[in-house]
């Protein structure tokens, strides 16, 4: 089928991400039902304009957020690009298709005195688990990798005499990232209890209870279960840890460039979004500390 091998092209040619595939693959199947459903129409080769907008239009009326329509909007757009590459089609139908608009959003991120009580809350006890959840909340916030990224770490990508590890991002970029002398501490303590908990041939710093290399959902429900005995209002998720890695490093100081290579953003633009945070903290300050404010 065409769709196959618009999904190969992005895996192995545009190395997208199993999770960024699987979602190309949701919208593109949903998009699929919607206009077999609404026109009867099987061909993708038959659809217009009108029709991709009336699914927009579907998919607003549903209540989705406007980020989740524009989402699926862009994996159309990719889609019928591609086929207008190869010339199954003539005339690309989502050409004259425009995203949504969408509001700023500051990133929510936690406080230092939230992070310090979420990691005493994790050295409560010893066993396997507890380790290994304090360790995956420590590497998120020391380092502001991606759930990916922690999810892909080997142990043969820490580099204890360099104190480094190596990240291994979207699209298969890899960077080094320096870590400190107590996560090297920490990931070895770990790895003592996880020598007898994983399964042979998992090469995967974390696991799950049964040894297995651990998945998203098992991550996500770790991290939100920590925030939200800390205290950590709003959106719980790992990339909360990741806006706190970047918010609290520019609050104290560091520069703006040197983020951007942490994190392994493409471009200063997408690291620029943390300045606002920080201003708001000076604002905070100013209104607090002086007189005329």
């Amino acid at each position: 089928m065409i769709r196959d091998s618009f999904y190969l092209y992005i895996q192995l040619e545009k190395r997208f991400s199993a999770h960024t595939v699987a979602a190309y693959k949701s919208d593109l199947t949903q998009f699929g039902d919607f206009i077999s459903n609404t026109y009867g129409i099987i061909s993708d080769g038959e659809v217009t304009f009108d029709m991709i907008r009336s699914w927009l239009a579907s998919l607003i009326d549903s209540g989705l957020a406007s980020r989740t329509v524009n989402r699926k909007l862009s994996s159309l757009k990719a889609y019928f690009r591609y086929l207008l590459k190869e010339e199954l089609i003539a005339v690309n139908p989502v050409s004259k298709a425009t995203s949504l608009s969408i509001p700023s959003r500051l990133p929510v991120y936690a406080s230092v005195s939230e992070m310090e009580t979420m990691l005493h809350l994790s050295e409560k006890e010893n066993s396997f688990g507890l380790k290994r959840d304090l360790l995956i909340i420590e590497i998120l916030y020391s380092t502001g990798i991606r759930l990916a990224e922690l999810i892909g770490l080997k142990i043969n990508d820490l580099d204890r005499s360099a104190l480094t590890i190596k990240v291994t991002g979207k699209r298969n970029k890899q960077r080094i990232i320096p870590v400190s002398e107590e996560l090297i501490v920490l990931i070895d303590e770990y790895l003592k209890s996880r020598s007898e908990i994983a399964r042979p041939g998992v090469s995967e710093i974390i696991v799950t209870d049964q040894g297995k290399k651990a998945y998203p959902v098992f991550i996500y429900r770790k991290v939100k279960h920590y925030l939200s005995l800390a205290g950590v209002r709003g959106v719980k998720s790992p990339h909360v840890l990741r806006h706190t890695f970047a918010t609290h490093m520019l609050n104290e100081g560091a520069d703006l460039n040197a983020i951007k290579e942490l994190l392994g953003h493409s471009s200063l633009a997408a690291t620029q979004v943390y300045t606002h945070n920080s201003i708001e903290k000076l604002k905070s300050i100013y209104k607090l500390a002086h007189p005329r404010a």
